[in-house]
């Protein structure tokens, strides 16, 4: 949200916007595409000010070869699943400003006049990991998935299990079909996931 600097409370550090240019390519070197993100410079961020909570879990590799030997072994199916911009689709508890990035012109003012009020979790801060994983954790919860006692990152349902690692999941399950429901119950319920189809 784009606002006076006039009203940003005195004493309060505006963090800087970070442009991360990215080329993506395939296996065998090919271009696929350009890809720009807007982040912020997370070490701009003063502890008990902008941020608290930085931890998150990632999943133990042990943990993913376990998963996919047991549905080798008892014919599950599995899919996987990529969140598109995962961090931004978390919510962002803190008041944060930051700079206008540069290529951002306001209409009727000045540059420097300006900043912006994070609304959205933005990669970069020291936290964007933290919410975007409790946010995927209690969608799981939410829809009755249990998380592992031994990897956090494991989540287990009757008929079905869910490997997260950052922003893709793999879904092992009995059926397509109930693989399937999940992935629709992910992208049509309250917290309305965006999420691309990776396959098998």
């Amino acid at each position: 949200k784009l606002v006076h600097t006039s009203t940003i409370p005195k004493g309060v550090k505006r963090i800087k916007a970070i442009w991360s240019f990215r080329r993506k390519r395939d296996p065998q070197g090919v271009l696929l595409k350009h890809k720009a993100r807007l982040c912020c410079h997370g070490g701009m961020q003063v502890h008990g000010q902008n941020y608290w909570e930085t931890y998150s879990p990632v999943v133990n590799a042990l943990t993913v070869k376990l998963l996919l030997v047991i549905a080798k072994m008892h014919g599950l199916e599995s899919q996987a699943i990529d969140f598109v911009l995962a961090f931004p689709q978390s919510d962002l508890e803190e008041t944060i400003y930051m700079d206008l990035p540069i290529g951002f012109e306001p209409k009727g003012g000045q540059r420097g006049d300006y900043a912006l009020l994070l609304l959205r979790n933005l990669y970069g801060l020291k936290q964007a990991s933290h919410n975007w994983f409790q946010m995927l954790k209690n969608g799981l919860i939410s829809r009755k998935f249990v998380p592992s006692k031994i990897d956090p990152c494991l989540y287990l349902k009757k008929n079905m299990m869910i490997l997260t690692y950052v922003d893709d999941c793999i879904i092992v399950g009995r059926s397509k079909e109930e693989i399937k429901k999940f992935i629709h119950s992910m992208q049509n319920g309250p917290e309305k996931f965006i999420l691309t189809d990776e396959g098998d």
